[in-house]
């Protein structure tokens, strides 16, 4: 006997739906921030970065779609969602059922004999013919059975349809934030904050001696300290067997500490006691009366004051992958050098050794996906981690050929801050990376490692087939360990004598062979 497992029922709740976010909505305070001409305002908080800036830093964000800010957006929904909700519903066509009269089959005939019971039976059967007449006759199914649905209008419809009146603006608000929509910010959850902050495995391995600091000996001997990470001896070295050596490297009673939140909003700082120092720690500097709890009227007084950052994210629907994100306030006291990236889309800040990477994203694959996801922005922030790989690896494809471990020791130099050939933890600190996202599209940028500045290819030849089977790492190199044939025949192959046989010189000498 097969049993067929059930089929789940679509999800139809915002939590169920987004469970990478936070669904709870803020309490109601003084203190809470809302979106006023599409501008939100929340904190972030890091040790480095407490230590540098002295409070938790204020962030303010100012989204817009299409030029008009969010919270416009966000409310022409409660007025579209209401005026669906008197619509009638789509008709169905079904075809009724033809009745069918039953006929009954016909007896053979058979001997006529006398059976006392003859007289019962027809009684019987014109009883049956009387109670046959009062039955109503069966009405064919004209109604189609009930579905979920997780369409916003024609949940509204269904709710207005319940309680037999046209919703109002307060119905409309509460089922777009509770039962469809979900909440006009989705705040990605706090387990995203630190999944990836220890890891450092490039800098584990360059760091021989484990005491924190890279040194001059150590910077030399990168490039065979990287070749030893090459567990299947390929003489390519991918970021796995980085990751795998370092943490054959790991002390295995260490735990990473913890820092508490990295992003908070506004609510969440209020009613922070010393009952739990973790968090208190982190937001010590707004309890100005040092009673041990940050109140509702020191977190109005943070939120009062001007922002730290203010940024500005620009979403197009009509360009599903176009978000201009701009830098556009800097505080007083604040000393930082901004980076934009070349396509807009993201800007480093850089608060001495400690950067912040700002970044809108938008993933819909469509002008009509993205009109669908305008009523919503999601907000998360993450330790990013892996503060040497990505720049390390400017292809971005997470393998150092024999070829690009020869750059190795120059582009290390770009961590080295103060130029006394070493580098610390305080000069390699991983970026926190902050995203807002057009709909639920926050998580999927922050779980991804940062992209990085990729070089413009090369015109690519094509090779020779001998040369593409000998390659057998598939780097577009032949090392001598790949070539089959004599030292001879490999130098006169290397034209420029740097002990790799590339596609180019391959092509020309089977050009000059013709």
């Amino acid at each position: 006997m097969i049993v067929r497992a059930p089929i789940a029922p679509p999800a139809t709740l915002p939590a169920e739906k987004l469970p990478q976010y936070r669904m709870e909505l803020p309490q109601p305070s003084s203190a809470e921030p809302t979106f006023v001409d599409g501008k939100i305002r929340f904190a972030i908080t890091h040790p480095d970065l407490t230590d540098r800036v002295g409070r938790p830093l204020r962030i303010d964000a100012s989204i817009k779609i299409d030029g008009k800010p969010f919270d416009e957006v966000r409310s022409s929904y409660t007025t579209s969602t209401r005026t669906s909700a008197l619509a009638p519903p789509a008709k169905q066509d079904i075809e009724p059922v033809e009745e069918v009269t039953p006929v009954d089959p016909p007896i053979a005939d058979a001997p006529e004999t006398e059976d006392p019971s003859d007289d019962d039976q027809e009684a019987e059967e014109e009883n049956d013919d009387e109670d046959a007449e009062e039955k109503p006759p069966v009405t064919p199914a004209t109604v189609a059975p009930y579905t979920m649905t997780t369409d916003t209008e024609e949940s509204m419809r269904r709710f207005a349809e319940a309680i037999g009146d046209e919703p109002s603006d307060v119905d409309a608000k509460w089922l777009l934030d509770h039962w469809t929509l979900g909440p006009p910010l989705l705040v990605v959850h706090p387990y995203f904050q630190s999944f990836r902050s220890d890891q450092r495995p490039a800098f584990a391995v360059l760091d021989r001696n484990r005491d924190g600091t890279v040194s001059q000996e150590e910077l030399a001997e990168a490039v065979e300290s990287f070749r030893k990470c090459d567990a299947n001896r390929d003489e390519v070295v991918d970021a796995l067997e980085i990751a795998k050596a370092a943490d054959s490297l790991r002390d295995p009673a260490s735990v990473p500490a913890s820092n508490g939140p990295l992003l908070w909003l506004t609510s969440d700082l209020i009613g922070i006691n010393e009952s739990d120092p973790l968090l208190y720690e982190s937001v010590r500097s707004l309890d100005k009366d040092q009673d041990g709890t940050i109140s509702d009227s020191e977190v109005k007084h943070w939120t009062d004051q001007p922002a730290d950052i203010a940024w500005s994210i620009d979403f197009s629907t009509t360009s599903p992958d176009s978000a201009h994100v701009d830098v556009v306030g800097l505080a007083e006291d604040i000393s930082a050098k901004i980076i934009p990236s070349e396509d807009s889309a993201g800007i480093d800040i850089e608060l001495g050794s400690v950067t912040i990477r700002l970044c809108g994203v938008q993933h819909s694959s469509s002008p009509a996906l993205a009109q669908s996801d305008s009523g919503q922005v999601s907000l998360g922030a993450i330790v990013d981690g892996y503060p040497l790989l990505p720049n390390l690896d400017p292809n971005d494809d997470g393998r150092f050929t024999i070829r690009e471990l020869r750059e190795l020791n120059q582009l290390l130099q770009v961590f080295d801050r103060d130029g006394d050939q070493t580098i610390t933890r305080a000069e390699s600190l991983p970026p926190i990376r902050v995203c807002i996202g057009l709909g639920p599209t926050a998580h999927l940028e922050l779980a991804d490692v940062r992209a990085t500045t990729r070089p413009v290819p090369a015109p690519s030849v094509t090779a020779p087939e001998w040369f593409r089977r000998m390659d057998r790492n598939q780097d577009s190199d032949l090392s001598r360990s790949e070539f089959p044939g004599t030292d001879e025949q490999f130098r006169s192959l290397d034209a420029d004598g740097d002990e790799l046989i590339d596609a180019n010189e391959a092509e020309t000498f089977e050009q000059s062979a013709e």
